[in-house]
């Protein structure tokens, strides 16, 4: 009796060796894919401000260009008013 107690306290031990064993290799792969979503966060993270980045520096360029132009719309609409009030100057002349 006392061989078979101690061959079922064996055989006990190994598979609670063999069920630690499993869960080990569970929990390491487990471990490994926390770890790259970890990495998958951060690339996509980074992806996301490069992404952010251009498109500003494109509104910016694009604003920038706006303002250009526009700002030519105001000098040309200055020097029409400035011609017409310089003509309406010389007509008030003429007349009196």
């Amino acid at each position: 009796m006392n061989t078979s107690l101690e061959q079922s306290g064996c055989y006990s031990n190994r598979e609670t060796l063999l069920r630690c064993s499993d869960a080990r290799r569970e929990l390491e792969l487990a471990i490994g894919g926390v770890l790259r979503a970890e990495q998958q966060i951060k690339d996509n993270l980074r992806e996301v401000k490069a992404q952010i980045h251009s498109c500003i520096s494109r509104h910016l360029e694009c604003l920038r260009s706006r303002e250009v132009w526009l700002n030519e719309q105001v000098d040309l609409i200055y020097q029409l008013k400035e011609e017409t009030l310089q003509q309406q100057a010389q007509q008030l002349y003429w007349v009196s």
